[in-house]
């Protein structure tokens, strides 16, 4: 999964202002996007009796899902723990609980090291979180329900905010490729496929609502439909989602690079609702370092994947991830990265150091000296900046769609969307034609650092793909 939220914890947002005479509930979640999905799930378990606040301060629940991919997130964890402590000195109605991969790892040991958490609830029981809460309102210990389910666990469909224009949904949980380095199997087991009928479900009732985009969420989302019988194909799968009416875009997160085959490349550069933009984790751009990783496919094959999707369709933008200072790392591997940057010239990439984590092949090995590793992380990202300002200018004067999502976060005069390529693109929210969900072509003017700016082209050339009116809206359509 994509990491890019690590550093930036999020809430799950909700549209509504009515007055509400219900406690308040706040979500933090950190991690991949996975992560996001599970806690707009956990948001709608307790909806009946908590609405949704945007700080701690204001609510009488805490969740905390949490992500232990990297040791940096999950120290945050225990930071923001003490605050709870805070926080309950003033409130002692407050209620925490803690989520996620953290959770699942380290289970009743977070109780003992927290005695303001009042229960864990692993990556496998969100749906037990409601019984949590009641059992502890009724006096019980703190508890902790981290057991693994070899089936997938059924959440409620749908999502408690109803202006999205984009959605996650998952379709598979965990993974078996074992990567030396990585503590997901551990937390999240084994890979389980989500059936097609309840991922197709979930996509026409976001449909219903407004939604215009969905990206598919799993580990290794090319893995999927391997344990499903009959056997499905993660390439059948899309195609099926493509067909959905009122899906206009579809995005999906991550694919493994030793499972990609000539059919999924036929399909995503050929279906026109299939964004063009991959996120293909690379990790290292040396043949010994991915051996010693565990990754199961080399530099070559990688670079082949690239080229047969940039020749096929040019603008096809490619982010990844990079480990820098994997054990063993000599100057010249993180060269071989280096130069793997360079030939790929990827449009982003989510690139950090080496944190060896419990549990894994790799939190036996040697680490490297922290300086060595910052400093490598450090040229490797000044360089992708670098590239990615150069990608960013070659689109000014070209002609790109843009899905229009809302007000931007950044400047509330303009208007925000992403373009197929997953690229933010602000308007002038003064334009009558940019509003939430309408898909439009623009012309770009301008780039700033990430993001790219420009104006609507003239009526003629405005796009509203798959119009909601066109849908079927009646509850056996769900």
């Amino acid at each position: 999964m994509n990491p890019a939220s690590e550093e930036q914890p999020q809430s799950v947002d909700n549209a509504s202002t009515a007055v509400d005479a219900r406690p308040g509930v706040f979500i933090r979640t950190y991690g991949c996007q996975m992560n996001a999905y599970d806690s707009e799930k956990l948001l709608k378990l307790v909806e009946k009796d908590y609405r949704q606040v945007h700080a701690a301060k204001d609510a009488e629940l805490v969740l905390i899902n949490t992500c232990s991919v990297r040791d940096k997130p999950e120290q945050k964890v225990y930071s923001l723990l003490g605050e709870m402590h805070d926080l309950k000195a003033i409130n002692p109605n407050l209620m925490v609980g803690v989520g996620g991969c953290v959770a699942q790892q380290e289970g009743e040991t977070i109780i003992k090291r927290s005695k303001d958490v009042d229960f864990v609830f692993g990556t496998h029981n969100l749906s037990l979180v409601p019984s949590l809460i009641q059992r502890r309102k009724e006096g019980f210990a703190p508890q902790v329900a981290v057991n693994y389910r070899e089936e997938w666990e059924e959440l409620p469909a749908g999502f408690v905010q109803t202006d999205k224009v984009s959605v996650f949904v998952s379709i598979s949980r965990g993974c078996n490729k074992h990567c030396s380095y990585c503590v997901v199997p551990n937390t999240r087991g084994k890979e389980v496929s989500r059936s097609l009928e309840e991922i197709k479900r979930e996509i026409r009732l976001a449909v219903h609502r407004g939604a215009k985009e969905v990206t598919l969420l799993g580990q290794t989302v090319n893995s999927y439909g391997a344990d499903l019988v009959p056997k499905l194909s993660f390439v059948q799968l899309l195609q099926q989602v493509s067909e959905i009416p009122g899906v206009e875009r579809i995005r999906f997160t991550s694919p493994h690079p030793q499972e990609i085959r000539e059919d999924f490349v036929d399909l995503v550069c050929s279906n026109p609702k299939i964004c063009h933009h991959v996120h293909m984790p690379s990790q290292s751009g040396s043949d010994r370092i991915l051996k010693a990783m565990n990754r199961n496919y080399r530099r070559k094959r990688y670079l082949e994947i690239i080229q047969s999707l940039k020749t096929r369709v040019p603008d096809m933008a490619i982010t990844t991830d990079v480990i820098i200072g994997f054990p063993g790392e000599s100057e010249e591997d993180f060269q071989d990265t280096m130069k793997m940057l360079e030939e790929c010239r990827f449009d982003g990439t989510f690139s950090y150091i080496f944190s060896p984590r419990p549990g894994t092949p790799a939190e036996l090995l040697e680490d490297m000296p922290e300086a060595i590793k910052l400093e490598r992380l450090h040229r490797y990202q000044a360089r992708q900046n670098e590239i990615t300002a150069e990608n960013l200018a070659e689109w000014v004067g070209k002609t790109v769609e843009v899905l229009v999502e809302g007000p931007s976060a950044n400047d509330p005069t303009l208007m925000a969307g992403r373009t197929s390529q997953n690229l933010i693109f602000n308007f002038q929210a003064t334009d009558p034609r940019v509003v939430r969900g309408a898909i439009v072509e623009a012309m770009v003017v301008k780039n700033a650092r990430y993001t790219l700016k420009g104006t609507v082209l003239p009526e003629p050339h405005i796009q509203r793909l798959g119009d909601n009116s066109l849908v079927d809206r009646s509850p056996a359509a769900l």
